[in-house]
């Protein structure tokens, strides 16, 4: 079923299903079966989900209710249903970037490292891959697939490139950059790595300030609607009750 889903949905549309086999790249879905799969998983939900609801309605539903409100809020389940896999996955997407964003920085490190003491840039990311795989292991797993494309005979620019679509952080992009610049200018590569490793911390710390800044705004939400209410029932209340008393 998975393998025919994916057939029938690349030949059908071509264009959405490499999008979406891109974004379940980045998601950390590396399977070749993984495009026919979400399919499958949407299809599933979208039936079994108006099927559900269609159930509860002949058991819990109002002897009011007409005939066309029970199928709409049926059609609308399954549509709800429909797009749930998308927003599960574009929820992934999101915790794996921030994942990747946080562990680059540290990549980039380890990076400098093994290329003060000698090792080559292609030793150098196989090494930091297993380095990484406890702390980060999407990207460490990623850098592993980086190594083994080097071994396979990919050059290092084009495996970088790929590693950025992979990642979809601005960044790898800079980062295969960097690394075709120094190549073409002859440049220390050492002291390239250390002045953007430097670069990227200062842009990570920048993000948390950023968020830190915003915190204000945010709890003056809950603080407005949960405390405020409370304070100014402590406040009103005994007058209220002595004025009634009198």
């Amino acid at each position: 079923a998975v393998k025919r889903a994916q057939e029938f949905y690349a030949k059908s549309d071509p264009e959405n299903v490499a999008r979406l086999r891109m974004t379940l790249i980045q998601a950390g879905y590396m399977e070749p079966r993984a495009v026919g799969m979400f399919f499958l998983v949407r299809f599933i939900a979208m039936i079994g989900t108006a099927i559900g609801v269609f159930v509860l309605n002949q058991w819990m539903a109002s002897p009011d209710a007409t005939m066309a409100s029970r199928w709409t809020f049926v059609i609308l389940s399954g549509a709800a249903g429909y797009f749930l896999p998308g927003l599960v996955l574009s929820q992934k997407v999101r915790e794996k970037r921030r994942e990747y964003r946080n562990g680059f920085p540290d990549f980039m490190d380890l990076m400098i490292v093994g290329s003060d003491a000698g090792m080559s840039m292609e030793a150098g990311i196989e090494r930091v891959s297993k380095e990484l795989f406890k702390t980060y292991p999407s990207l460490s797993k990623n850098l592993q697939l980086v190594s083994r494309e080097l071994g396979a005979g990919r050059s290092l620019d084009d495996a970088v490139k790929a590693l950025a679509d992979r990642l979809s952080l601005d960044e790898v992009g800079s980062f295969a950059t960097l690394l075709q610049q120094s190549k073409e200018l002859g440049t220390s590569l050492s002291g390239a790595l250390r002045v953007f490793s430097d670069e990227m911390r200062h842009k990570r710390m920048s993000l948390a300030e950023e968020k830190a800044h915003a915190l204000p705004a945010k709890m003056s939400v809950p603080v407005t609607v949960c405390i405020l209410p409370v304070v100014l029932m402590i406040a009103i209340i005994p007058i209220i009750v002595k004025m009634t008393a009198h």
